[in-house]
This record gives structure tokens, sequence and C-alpha cells, in this order.
């Protein structure tokens, strides 16, 4: 996989992620949901703008 590749896939992963937790938090959802959804869409972010940075250094 290219680097291209890795940022677009961490990209979408990190849209999907913040996606759920948008619509769990529209659903009201339990707190430990809301929160355990909340992490894992900074980790993705997180994953997305390191990729990128790499790409930008390249």
């Amino acid at each position: 996989m290219t680097l291209e590749q890795s940022i677009d896939l961490a990209e979408l992963q990190a849209e999907m992620v913040f996606d759920a937790y948008l619509a769990a938090f529209d659903e009201d959802a339990h707190p430990e949901t809301l929160d355990s959804l909340e992490t894992e869409a900074l980790i993705a972010r997180s994953r997305y703008d390191d990729l990128r940075n790499q790409g930008l250094g390249h």
C-alpha cells in the first residue's frame, strides 16, 4: 500500500468513526458508548494527521 493510499484509508476511517459518534450522540446513546466512540475518533484522526504529515515531509 502506498503512503497516499494509507492516508486515504486513514481519512476514511476517521470520517466513519466520527459519523458513528455523531449518530450515537443523536440517538442519545449511553455515555460510555459516546466516550468510546469519541476516543476511537480521536485516535483515527491522529493516525490520519500523522500519515498526512509524513506525506508532506517527503
